[in-house]
């Protein structure tokens, strides 16, 4: 019972933390920082957020939704499927709808108006798409999906880009070892929710 409290209280705390971190004026800085990731700083500390942040699996898309990792953030939604998927993580979904709908992901709307260099933004926010029931969140987020321009005549030469200091500074990043962490901090709750739903069904056999 300690070890799900405990788990619950992460979870709730890494929500809660990272909606401030992405609506606080005073964390306006921090957040540029992040989106560029252009520093070995700001690289390690995506990297420290990002451990704590596996504990809610919205927070953790998200976060790298800020950072504009989104392949990594595509991949992180696949895992969706192992994922207990309760109305909590929807209402989630849904509240990270509205904020890409905001300000605060103005940079990352108009990156959709070149869909052939960010594939993986579209694949990720259409995974999104795929994980909603039909609400008014899903309308959202569908409708704006609407408005990308299909890429028409738009081959990138891969071959010439120039790789920037970002780029080198993630090169560094262990991104499938990222992954994993977020898998076995998802499996831990998920073991959790299962061992809670026992425990609550045994209770209920004790009262009858």
């Amino acid at each position: 019972a300690g070890k799900c409290r405990f788990l619950q209280f992460a979870s709730t705390m890494v929500c809660n933390l990272n909606m401030i971190l992405l609506t606080a004026f005073e964390l306006f800085k921090l957040r540029n920082e992040l989106k560029e990731l252009d520093t070995q700083e700001s690289v390690d500390l995506f990297c420290a957020l990002y451990r704590s942040w596996c504990h809610n699996s919205i927070a953790t898309v998200s976060l790298c939704l800020l950072t504009q990792t989104y392949e990594h953030a595509f991949n992180l939604i696949c895992q969706f499927g192992n994922i207990n998927m309760n109305a909590s993580i929807l209402s989630e979904i849904d509240k990270l709808v509205q904020l890409i709908e905001s300000p605060i992901f103005t940079y990352l709307r108009l990156q959709l108006l070149e869909p052939e260099k960010h594939q993986h933004l579209l694949k990720a926010l259409y995974g999104l798409l795929m994980l909603l029931p039909q609400t008014s969140a899903f309308t959202s987020l569908h409708n704006r999906l609407g408005c990308v321009p299909h890429a028409v005549q738009s081959q990138v030469q891969r071959g010439s880009r120039v790789d920037s200091k970002r780029d080198r500074l993630l090169a560094k990043v262990d991104f499938e070892e990222m992954l994993c962490h977020f898998e076995k901090a998802q499996e831990k709750h998920l073991e959790e929710a299962r061992e809670s739903l026992s425990r609550d069904r045994r209770t209920a056999l004790q009262k009858q």
